[in-house]
């Protein structure tokens, strides 16, 4: 139950800031908001608020990453599929999320195996680069 709660604060907290509620920490105290629901995630995680890093890395991370995934479709639904979908309209949405959300998770995992050498801003311009042709 505390693993889920991790992620559904996390995961409530990006939602409100697509929504532009006010922000309670010194991420963007300023209402200055991300131009990106991932960057922001990612910063987030670059923070390790909550240590979301070593849980997300460990090696009994089945747990975690199984609501981590259920959260991260969620936004993914929301903010992509929900959103007039303008590419491959003909593959199931349900692909889509999954797909797009498996990269994230892989892609933070390649991220902390490697240091953390990229700053979420850089990653967060690969993340993109890889799915924008997909939706």
């Amino acid at each position: 139950a505390l693993l889920e709660a991790l992620c559904e604060d996390l995961f409530l907290h990006i939602k409100d800031s697509i929504n532009h509620l006010p922000h309670a920490h010194g991420l963007y105290q300023q209402s200055i908001y991300p131009v990106s629901v991932f960057g922001h995630l990612l910063q987030h995680l670059q923070q390790n608020e909550n240590k979301i890093l070593e849980l997300l890395a460990s090696d009994n991370n089945e747990i975690f990453l199984r609501y981590f995934r259920d959260h991260l479709n969620e936004l993914v639904q929301g903010y992509f599929i929900n959103q007039d979908r303008k590419a491959n309209t003909n593959l199931p949405d349900d692909f889509i999320i999954n797909h797009i959300s498996g990269s994230f998770v892989e892609m933070v995992l390649w991220w902390v195996k490697n240091g953390m050498k990229e700053s979420p801003t850089e990653l967060d311009n690969y993340f993109h680069a890889v799915i924008e042709p997909i939706i």
